[in-house]
């Protein structure tokens, strides 16, 4: 089970790594070089917000929160989906490809894992997917039982599900000892839907991938002939 000593000094090693001072670090996230000194000591908690932002200047949420890196080996898949420039094909791009995933899935294996469960749980809600929601289903819990299990007011939990706000360091370190899943997958990064994809692509045949990655360029195809 991780502490939330352990995110504090992987942030303060993380800085140093990238060598950062604090008020320069402070800089690049836009808080004051005060502020950002007392989170590093522990007298205040690490945003939501500021996960983010550190995430973006490379300060990976994963990293800080779980001191685990995630490296998914889909290079093939990568380059298939980097080809597709537009926004909306990807999207939909990957919607099928998880549909399509999700139906074999379903025909050639009795047991599910929990990182296809999860893809499952995405093909099922796409654009209205929660991980929290998600985490809350596994748990069998209803919303108000969750929200005094992570010790939050019924008003929180809610907007917490619902990815209006977000979890600050000490409650994702809480719900990643919780669920063991990747921690940025409850902040809806823009690569979220990507990063839930590849996590299950190495459970399929290298001939598996070979038929989903022509289904991917013909799904390319035929909407950029549209």
């Amino acid at each position: 089970m991780g502490d939330y000593k352990d995110v504090l000094k992987r942030l303060a090693l993380y800085r140093k790594h990238l060598g950062l001072t604090q008020n320069e670090l402070a800089s690049k996230a836009g808080i004051n070089q005060v502020v950002y000194s007392y989170i590093e000591k522990g007298h205040v908690l690490i945003s939501g917000r500021l996960l983010i932002k550190f995430d973006s200047i490379g300060l990976s949420v994963d990293s800080l929160i779980s001191g685990k890196t995630y490296g998914y080996k889909a290079c093939d898949l990568d380059t298939a989906m980097n080809s597709i420039a537009a926004d909306r094909i990807k999207d939909f791009t990957l919607k099928l490809l998880t549909e399509i995933m999700v139906s074999e899935f379903n025909k050639n294996s009795a047991v599910l894992s929990d990182n296809f469960l999860l893809l499952k749980a995405l093909c099922n809600s796409w654009n209205d997917f929660s991980m929290l929601r998600f985490v809350r289903s596994r748990l069998k819990l209803n919303q108000i039982d969750m929200a005094e299990y992570l010790g939050l007011s019924i008003k929180k939990y809610r907007a917490l599900e619902r990815e209006n706000i977000y979890p600050d360091a000490e409650m994702l370190l809480y719900l990643y000892n919780i669920s063991h899943y990747q921690p940025a997958l409850f902040m809806n990064m823009p690569d979220r839907k990507f990063q839930i994809i590849k996590s299950v692509w190495e459970n399929f045949s290298p001939e598996k991938r070979v038929i989903l990655l022509e289904c991917v360029a013909s799904i390319k195809n035929c909407i950029e002939g549209l």
